[in-house]
């Protein structure tokens, strides 16, 4: 971040059943950024990295769709995040687990910003915003 900048969101991070490849404190910090980055500087978020079990459950409860998935972002500042998922994509995709985690801290924060990926072209302005901001991170 900056000197001088100042981003006004609290930010927790848990797990649930996963180790991370960087410190809670260190996610703490890149959430902090993206936030930054994208000019949110007010609210709180939490993000739970847990594995696909639980977020399919979630998913399932809140989505009414019974599969895992990689993010859940919620209005009132929670983003679920499975390390599971990212691990396998990471490895498909030929990237490292913690920029695939990053990557989906992005997209998480970029939801409760507002952004959506329901339809072709959101989803292309999403992906190219998820590029802008790990670039910077």
């Amino acid at each position: 971040m900056p000197r001088g900048m100042r981003v006004d969101a609290h930010v927790a991070v848990l797990t649930e059943g996963v180790k991370l490849p960087f410190s809670k404190e260190k996610a703490v910090r890149y959430a902090e950024k993206i936030l930054s980055i994208l000019g949110n500087r007010a609210g709180s978020i939490c993000i739970l990295f847990t594995d696909d079990a639980l977020i399919r459950r979630l998913n399932k409860r809140y989505r009414k769709r019974d599969k895992s998935t990689d993010v859940l972002a919620f209005e009132t500042g929670d983003i679920i995040i499975s390390a599971e998922t990212a691990a396998r994509n990471s490895r498909g995709f030929g990237s490292t687990l913690a920029d695939e985690l990053k990557l989906y801290m992005i997209h998480g924060i970029l939801h409760l910003s507002g952004y959506d990926d329901t339809t072709s072209p959101k989803k292309e302005t999403m992906r190219i915003m998820e590029e802008r901001v790990l670039k910077r991170l």
